[in-house]
Parts: C-alpha cells; sequence; structure tokens
C-alpha cells in the first residue's frame, strides 16, 4: 500500500507541475558552470538577487538539496515564481537532477577560456525528456571579445556577454520574459531622430536589452549595442553618440564619392571609410547587446538577417541603396538595403526576445510628390534654368531611393502591429532647428529638451496588436 501511494503521489505531482511548452516563459534555471575556473554559484546568486526584485526566487545548490526527495523540489517550485538550480561542474547525480527540473539551461563559461564541451551535459544523454532550450552566458574579462568560437561550439536561442552585475540584470529580464527591445526605421538622414528616441527611453529608466534595425537605423543601433563602442551605459555618451554621428554622417557627404554608373551612382568607398572609422573590425556577435541588422537578398529576394559576422560588412550591406550605392556581393548572394523589404524589422525581434518590443519608425507614410509637369528631360541647354527652377524637383538619387522602398512604405502598417501594447511610433516635427519635444500620451505630456539641429519629435501611441502566433 506503501509503495502505490508512492506511485499515485508522483504521477499527481507530474500532473500538477507546469508543462514545458514552445515559446513559454521558463520558470526553473540550471547554471552549468564550464569549469572550475568559473564561479557559478555567485553568478547564480546575483541572479537570483536581480529576479527577486520583482518576484519570488531561490537559489537551490547541491549542499542545501542533494539528499531531497521530488516532493521537496515539487514544493519549492510551486512556492516561488522562479528557482535556480547550480549544477556541478562534472556529470552526477546532482547535475541530472538539476537538468531534468530545469526548463532553461544557462551555459556559464569564461569568454577567455578555450571553447569545449560543457562536461556536465553528458549527463542528460540518457535523459528520455525534450531538450531545454539553452543560453550561453559568457563571464568578459579583460580585453577577450571573440565569442565565435563559443557559439560555434554550442548552439543556442541566445548568448550574453557578462561583465557587472548591470548585465547580469539585463540577463534576468531576458530569461523571464520582462526584456526590452528596440527596432529601428531606415528613414535616410532622418533616421538621425533614432537617437534622441534612445536618450528618451534613457531618461525614461527604460533598460534596452536588445537592438535590431535596417539601413540608418540599423547603423544607429549598432552604435547603442557595441559593449566597448557605444550604449550610454557601455561608453558612448549622449553627446558623444551625437558628434560620432555628426562628424561622419553630417559634417561630410558620405554618398558624394561618384564614379562611372556602371553599378551604381558612387562608388561607396566613402561609406566604408566612415563606417569602419567609427565601428571598427568587430563582429556582431561581440557587441554587449543582442543586435540584429537586416538586408535584402537580390539572389533569393528575401529578407537576410545578420545576428553574427562582420559589423562593417552588414552595416554596409543594409544601408546600400540600390542604385545609389554598389551592392555588397558576398558568397554568390547580392545584399542591398534591408528598407527594400522590411522597413520596420520588429517580427525578427520577436523571435529572439519575449517581452516588450518598441518599433520606432521615422520615416513612416511620407508622400513622395513633386509641383513639376514633366515626362521628359530637358534639353542640354534648359538645364539651367531648370535647376533655377524654385518649384519642387526630383532627382535620380531620390527616385532611386523611392523606387527601393515602395514595397516595404505599402507594407510598413501591417508590420507596425507586430510591435507590443507598449509601442510608440515617433514622427519627425521639425528638422534643423532648435525646439523641445515632448511625449505624448494618454496619461499626460512630458517636455523634455533636445540638442540644437537635432530632430524634434511627436511621439503618440499606436492601437495595440498581439504578437504574431508561433508556429512550431
Amino acid at each position: 500500500m506503501r509503495q502505490i501511494a508512492r506511485i499515485m503521489a508522483q504521477q499527481l505531482e507530474a500532473l500538477q507541475r507546469p508543462g514545458r511548452q514552445a515559446g513559454a516563459i521558463p520558470k526553473t534555471f540550471a547554471v552549468v558552470p564550464h569549469g572550475a575556473d568559473v564561479d557559478a554559484a555567485e553568478f547564480a546568486s546575483q541572479l537570483v538577487e536581480c529576479l527577486r526584485q520583482v518576484s519570488r526566487a531561490e537559489l537551490v545548490v547541491s549542499v542545501r538539496a542533494n539528499e531531497q526527495k521530488s516532493h521537496w523540489f515539487h514544493r519549492l517550485e510551486r512556492a516561488n515564481d522562479f528557482v535556480v538550480y547550480v549544477t556541478d561542474v562534472r556529470p552526477s547525480n546532482w547535475s541530472k537532477l538539476c537538468l531534468r527540473q530545469a526548463d532553461l539551461l544557462l551555459l556559464l563559461a569564461r569568454l577567455d577560456a578555450e571553447a569545449r564541451p560543457w562536461p556536465a551535459l553528458t549527463a542528460s544523454q540518457d535523459n528520455s525528456e525534450p531538450a531545454q532550450s539553452t543560453e550561453v552566458i559568457l563571464l568578459q574579462q579583460g580585453t577577450a571579445t571573440n565569442c565565435g568560437p563559443w557559439l560555434d561550439r554550442q548552439p543556442c536561442r541566445r548568448h550574453h556577454l557578462v561583465r557587472s552585475l548591470a548585465d547580469v540584470a539585463r540577463v534576468a529580464r531576458l530569461v523571464t520574459g520582462r526584456g526590452v527591445g528596440v527596432v529601428l526605421s531606415g528613414a535616410g538622414a532622418r533616421g538621425f531622430a533614432h537617437i534622441g528616441v534612445l536618450r528618451a527611453l534613457q531618461e525614461a529608466g527604460i533598460a534596452v536589452d536588445a537592438v535590431g534595425g535596417t539601413s540608418i537605423g540599423a547603423i544607429i543601433g549598432a552604435g547603442w549595442a557595441a559593449g566597448r563602442l557605444g550604449g550610454w551605459a557601455a561608453g558612448w555618451d549622449y553627446a558623444e553618440m551625437v558628434a560620432r554621428m555628426r562628424r561622419s554622417f553630417v559634417n561630410t557627404n558620405p554618398i558624394n564619392d561618384y564614379t562611372l554608373p556602371l553599378v551604381s551612382l558612387v562608388a561607396g568607398r566613402k561609406v566604408g571609410r566612415l563606417l569602419r572609422q567609427e565601428f571598427g573590425a568587430i563582429d556582431i556577435e561581440n557587441l554587449q547587446l543582442p543586435f540584429y541588422c537586416v538586408s535584402a537578398n537580390l539572389t533569393s529576394g528575401q529578407m537576410t538577417v545578420h545576428r553574427r559576422g562582420q559589423l562593417l560588412l552588414w552595416l554596409r550591406a543594409s544601408v546600400a541603396i540600390p542604385g545609389v550605392l554598389p551592392p555588397v556581393c558576398k558568397q554568390q548572394q547580392v545584399y542591398v538595403d534591408g528598407a527594400t523589404i522590411n522597413h520596420l524589422p520588429v517580427g525578427v525581434m520577436h523571435d529572439v526576445l519575449d517581452g516588450t518590443i518598441i518599433g520606432v519608425d521615422v520615416g513612416t507614410d511620407r508622400g513622395f510628390a513633386t509641383d513639376m509637369e514633366m515626362t521628359e528631360v530637358p534639353a542640354p541647354w534648359n538645364v539651367p534654368a531648370w535647376i533655377r527652377n524654385r518649384r519642387s524637383r526630383i532627382n535620380i538619387t531620390q527616385i532611386l531611393w523611392r523606387a527601393g522602398m515602395i514595397n516595404s512604405t505599402a507594407t510598413s502598417a501591417s508590420r507596425r502591429t507586430c510591435c507590443s501594447s507598449h509601442r510608440w511610433r515617433a514622427s519627425i516635427c521639425s528638422i534643423g532647428r532648435p525646439s523641445n519635444a515632448s511625449l505624448r500620451s494618454d496619461t499626460g505630456t512630458q517636455s523634455m529638451p533636445w540638442i540644437n539641429r537635432w530632430p524634434a519629435l511627436r511621439w503618440r501611441p499606436i492601437q495595440a496588436q498581439p504578437p504574431p502566433a508561433r508556429h512550431g
């Protein structure tokens, strides 16, 4: 009878324990150290402290729970919102138990260590349960910045670079579905308004945990996401962000190195040099914040998302306006400006972040019009008079730009619905004159001073739409 009662109790516990569903927010975590040189207990303690700021969380280590029965773990998980287990370095019964209990594996390693498999993971080879999702946590010490070997060794949904307690807090937000992702649209010169949006988020106390963008939004977003380069909490302050963008894209014209129009109107060398000057030779996976940019693959006719590889190369592809800048050709593929297909790539952010997504569209729904009446180019002797005409003229650059973006503009409204209910849309109020910007919502208006000669922003909420359903 006692054996029957024990079996019935185990079955009841299994029924009461929440199932692991695809896309569900994990409740239990297993911190898996890579070696003895990793202080997994210290990291797990910091993680639990961050979780306790918003919910009930408990840390479980072997010395406390190694001899406990299954019903003890069941009661512990029911009494807390989140439970963090710490495995042994080597395979052991305790490691097997932690891996069995966890919804999400946090694989912890030193970035400067040799990329090898996690020994404790061999304990799960005989586990009949579905494989858990994994995320790699790389502790960054010193000047080591190469995440590539670790990501090649261990496929994962996300990886995190951790240098301070603020980075641990970001990990806590991301793994529990409370992260904030910002997606920046393309918009040409108007895209510099993204800098003001990022400043507004900082002043509002909103921590940005992941960044994505296309075209000029990719450049601004990369400056924010770069650890040693950008992000006001990590290096660049607001003044430096503005100074760098002004130096490279305002004080000089990045697309005036004209050439024979065999592939494009300009050679593209100047844009490449300016990007190299500001970002250097860094890979996307080595940025401090999770970052992606998108480009349009003319070979396949589809959007390409860049989460790894040379940042300089893929930023250059993301801003390659068809006909104006040369395309980026790589491995028999041809890449151009990502905004030609997706002006506001918020759907990509949904694939890597469970939380709030803020889509910033500074170039939305702007018309393309002229008051000129023409069907052909003026004769050469009439060109000077045509240039002196004060009417709204159009030129070849504008035509190529608009033609490349027409499909994305037509569908950008539907893509905005992928943002969560906290999203905002920014539109330009004025350009080139000192002014104050206001953050408007249903609860009132908050005025903020902005730097002189930068676009002021008018904010307004957009009707909330649920995120797209996930399949698979």
